[in-house]
């Protein structure tokens, strides 16, 4: 996901793909952090599922949307 994509993605399923964890699942995107470290800004995503909470980097998830067109 891109940046510009978080506003109309909030509030909606999205898709976490986590190789090095080996999780792929559907969460709901809550929120987006905007973090800074000593390379520059970054985002993250807040997802949460039930009562569980996932931060998540941005580029781990997919919009519904942006799914079903790689679908075709």
């Amino acid at each position: 996901m891109k940046p510009e994509e978080i506003k109309a993605a909030l509030n909606k399923p999205v898709k976490f793909r986590s190789e090095l964890a080996g999780v792929e699942a559907e969460f709901i995107l809550t929120g987006a952090i905007f973090r800074k470290n000593e390379k520059g800004f970054y985002y993250q995503a807040e997802l949460t599922s039930g009562n569980h909470v996932l931060i998540a980097k941005l580029e781990e998830i997919k919009a519904k949307e942006e799914q079903n067109n790689e679908d075709g």
